[in-house]
């Protein structure tokens, strides 16, 4: 009886929490309207963007680098009128915040960059935030995995467009950097980085990555390994497919004994690999590295229209 009253009583606090959020975000959007143009009309079909109100400034709307100020709003015209910036905002809450800038992002093609800068709030955390959505995604309840922040839950957005951010904007953090001028280096270098790799953006670039540089000496490896049996691995097998229908991957889990035990869909490799390993589901580094090849190739299936067959290369579709 009492755990329920604290259950229902934290709940009830929850949702003024939010309701709070909500109220003073609209004032907040009236006060910020008077300082700042609320957006632009695109070339492509004359559609306004950014498509949902914020605390934004646009900048050049075919660049390619989104820019994430935090908390610190002085500085967001001077950086939206960075080269390569296509747009540059602040982000305080951890829900109603990076709802915004992830319906904002989305419907931006040209945006394929998010540099996360400015000052960080200790209270509610964005930055680690928004870094644990790119990194972990989205539970069932829409729940940030692995944030801090006070109510990291989205309810806002759909899991699709969680899942194209994730997929398709790279992002880079340099919480705690205000410098306008060393924002600007961030940015282009940034763009270089991306220009190397225009067929495949990763879903997060290391603060350690480094730019292609005659300077710059790696120990080299060969790739090549002996896979373990998947008969070792004591939680069982995985059988993965892909349903054309639905335009999802299957993954079905087994145990040693061949009896089913779990089924996962959804369309990103790496989403679903994640949740392989966040249930312990894959016990192996080994298998872990083929589950995640094999799901990498039914994701390309699925956007490219080739044939997947799990253990054989992709093949032409019908």
């Amino acid at each position: 009886m009492i755990v329920a009253s604290i259950r229902r009583a934290y709940a009830a606090l929850e949702r003024f929490g939010a309701l709070m959020f909500r109220q003073m975000d609209a004032f907040y959007e009236r006060m910020w309207r008077v300082r700042y143009r609320r957006g632009v009309e695109t070339s492509a079909k004359s559609a306004r963007w950014p498509v949902t109100a914020g605390a934004y400034v646009v900048g050049n709307p075919s660049a390619t680098v989104a820019v994430c100020a935090l908390t610190s709003r002085d500085m967001l015209a001077e950086v939206a009128a960075l080269p390569g910036v296509a747009i540059a905002g602040r982000l305080i809450t951890c829900n109603l915040g990076i709802e915004k800038l992830i319906v904002n992002v989305c419907t931006n093609p040209n945006i394929r960059a998010l540099l996360i800068c400015g000052k960080d709030s200790p209270v509610f955390r964005p930055s680690q935030s928004l870094r644990s959505l790119f990194e972990h995604g989205v539970d069932a309840q829409k729940k940030i995995i692995g944030a801090t922040g006070y109510l990291p839950v989205l309810q806002g957005v759909d899991f699709g467009s969680v899942d194209e951010i994730r997929r398709r904007i790279a992002v880079i953090d340099r919480t705690g950097l205000d410098d306008v001028s060393e924002i600007g280096r961030e940015v282009t270098q940034l763009i270089d980085r991306l220009a190397l790799r225009p067929e495949q953006i990763p879903i997060a670039i290391d603060d350690r990555l480094p730019v292609a540089d005659d300077h710059v000496k790696f120990k080299i490896l060969r790739p090549g390994g002996k896979r373990e049996s998947l008969a070792y691995d004591p939680k069982g097998y995985i059988v993965i497919t892909v349903d054309r229908a639905e335009s999802e991957i299957v993954a079905r889990h087994y145990t040693p004994a061949a009896q089913p035990v779990h089924v996962m869909r959804g369309r990103s490799a790496e989403g679903m690999a994640l949740a392989l390993i966040r249930e312990k589901i894959i016990t192996q580094m080994t298998h872990a590295a083929y589950i995640g090849g094999e799901l990498a190739k039914a994701e390309t299936a699925l956007r490219t229209g080739l044939e997947y067959e799990q253990d054989h290369p992709l093949g032409p579709g019908d």
